[in-house]
């Protein structure tokens, strides 16, 4: 299929363009600039939508099963919450870290093998859907945390009128966690009843079944630290990058470095 190919290409031009305009916004501080940037972020987030929807009626199932597909969808997910921030917080630049992933993730994905194989029965039932659209939205405002827990230690450091005020940082990274553990958790919920259909179990002691819960974990420590004087402000934005790498591992070190149930090929 070209539009496999070209379709993801402008995609990758369009967050290419705004993420080169958001800094000049913030140099400048001109509401035109993060308007255009703003639109074409949202553009690029229609077309990806667009584009995923036609693979997802192509297969007949939520596209998600090789690695092309799951960073495909994982980007669409960043760009999701980004916008959802954007819309709701007008964060602007503050979310460059999220627009960059994400076209690293386009960057990876264009020359991989967009095929669509056929669904094998295991998977062929909404609870795999459910288990990872869940996941990868969570991920996604997990990514959002890191992005913001950087901020929040530039900004404590700089004090800079450029960024937002370290009291709204504290709070945009607070909703991002409870955000993601919300939908994680759901993702281990729906994961979980999918097992027990399909295979008898409720929980696997495989790696990757492992290391998700301790992502659960991990994420439901943070919803409660931030009730906790000395883990609020410094120790949460440090928290917030450390539980990011422990995602980026569960997602891609166990999937593409060791042998799970969950592999990426």
């Amino acid at each position: 299929m070209p539009e496999t190919k070209i379709l993801p290409f402008i995609i990758l031009v369009a967050y290419l363009a705004a993420a080169s305009l958001y800094p000049l916004q913030l140099r400048w501080r001109r509401p035109g600039v993060q308007h255009v940037a703003f639109g074409l972020t949202a553009t690029a987030f229609a077309l990806q939508s667009l584009f995923l929807g036609y693979r997802w009626w192509l297969a007949g199932y939520l596209p998600v099963t090789n690695l092309f597909s799951t960073q495909f969808f994982f980007s669409w997910a960043l760009a999701g919450v980004y916008l959802y921030f954007e819309l709701r917080y007008r964060i602007g630049a503050a979310g460059l870290f999220v627009i960059f992933v994400n076209m690293l993730l386009l960057i990876s994905v264009m020359g991989r093998d967009a095929a669509l194989p056929p669904l094998i029965p295991a998977l062929d039932t909404p609870l795999f859907t459910l288990h990872v659209a869940f996941s990868f939205v969570g991920y996604a405002f997990f990514a959002m945390a890191f992005s913001l827990g950087v901020l929040y230690l530039l900004q404590r450091r700089t004090g800079t009128s450029r960024l937002p005020p370290l009291a709204q940082l504290r709070r945009l990274n607070e909703e991002a966690i409870f955000l993601g553990f919300a939908c994680f958790t759901l993702c281990m919920l729906f994961g979980s009843i999918w097992a027990q259909v399909a295979w008898g179990y409720w929980f696997s002691w495989n790696i990757k079944g492992v290391w998700s819960f301790l992502v659960w974990l991990f994420y439901s420590g943070m919803c409660h630290a931030k009730f906790v004087r000395r883990w609020q402000g410094t120790g949460y934005a440090i928290l917030s990058i450390a539980g990011f790498g422990v995602v980026l591992f569960t997602y891609l070190g166990i999937g593409l470095l060791l042998s799970s149930n969950h592999p990426l090929e």
